[in-house]
């Protein structure tokens, strides 16, 4: 099993690679950790003992992880119920008041048994472990001093893009200036029925809001063995996975019908941690609530679907 993940901050990488670091403070923020004893820290390396609580099982895991202050992180089992463990943190400065964390785990269950009880539940567990690291942050880091503020004229330049944004998901946490920033950084792009946006394969940069209209995520597109896998409608993210991790577009955007996007470029989003780390953070947060929504939908419809299957509680 593989998690990775990617995201910005508005905090230095030092106050970051210390609250990761420092797992004798885990069962104070990470729910299913009952215990972390840290057996041995140095320069180079910290060593620890971590027990959790997994779908009613008490597991224990013994780590011994390399480091390097404060941009890297690796997670090295020694012993416990795993066959395999391994994955690494990997911080990088942006500037002085935020950073970039990059997050891969990749793991294998020894035992079947405890497998086929704890997998799907350790599997949720390991893909969220991340957004306690940013909860504990949010509560005992000091949030980063707000950037100067820009004359009215300077950022009242964009309105068409501004007026496309404002209603959207992903400024609901904006204040109407936050919001014509991020809009500065952002490309309006209006789309014909049939217009492929990004093809499949592309290394795409961009995280697109979905305006008006309609796009297919298309597997194979304009092939015998085309399919379509999702249809996004106006509101919606599209290839915000992508972007974030930076991973190579899994299938194309394809608009069905005539349609406006909005594309922000990782990049251009980065820029803005020099000018208003606040803007960044926010985004952030309404593109994570955005796949947990996701995220629940999935698990619901594989609950629904092992009830048929195995004709269980009587739903099916």
């Amino acid at each position: 099993m593989l998690v990775r993940r990617s995201l910005l901050m508005p905090y230095p990488a030092e106050s970051m690679f210390d609250l990761i670091e420092q797992a004798e403070y885990y069962p104070q923020f990470i729910p299913w950790c009952t215990e972390a004893v840290i057996l041995e820290r140095t320069d180079e390396m910290v060593a620890a003992r971590i027990a959790m609580r997994v779908a009613g099982l008490t597991l224990s895991l013994q780590t011994r992880n390399p480091k390097r202050r404060p941009e890297w992180l690796a997670l090295r089992m020694v012993r416990g119920p795993l066959r395999r463990f391994e994955g690494e943190w990997r911080l990088t400065p942006l500037n002085a008041s935020a950073c970039r964390i990059e997050f891969t785990l990749t793991y294998e269950f020894a035992d079947r048994l405890i497998e086929r009880v704890a997998g799907p539940v350790f599997a949720r567990m390991a893909d969220t472990m991340v957004d306690a690291y940013v909860s504990r942050a949010e509560r005992i880091l000091p949030a980063a001093a707000p950037a100067a503020v820009q004359p009215a004229e300077e950022i009242m330049n964009d309105q068409p893009m501004f007026d496309a944004l404002r209603p959207s998901k992903l400024a609901v946490e904006l204040t109407d200036e936050q919001c014509h920033r991020l809009a500065a950084a952002m490309q309006l792009r209006d789309l014909k029925a049939g217009e492929v946006l990004v093809k499949e394969g592309d290394d795409d940069h961009h995280f697109y809001l979905i305006v008006r209209g309609k796009l297919g995520v298309i597997k194979s597109a304009g092939t015998a063995e085309q399919v379509t896998l999702n249809t996004l409608a106006g509101g919606d993210f599209a290839g915000e996975l992508s972007w974030l991790d930076g991973s190579r577009r899994y299938a194309s955007l394809v608009a069905m019908d005539d349609a406006r996007v909005l594309g922000l470029e990782r990049e251009k989003l980065e820029a803005l941690l020099q000018t208003d780390a606040q803007v960044v953070y926010r985004v952030m947060r309404a593109i994570v609530r955005a796949v947990h929504q996701i995220q629940r939908q999935l698990y619901m419809q594989q609950g629904e679907l092992t009830n048929y299957i195995y004709k269980q509680h009587g739903r099916y």
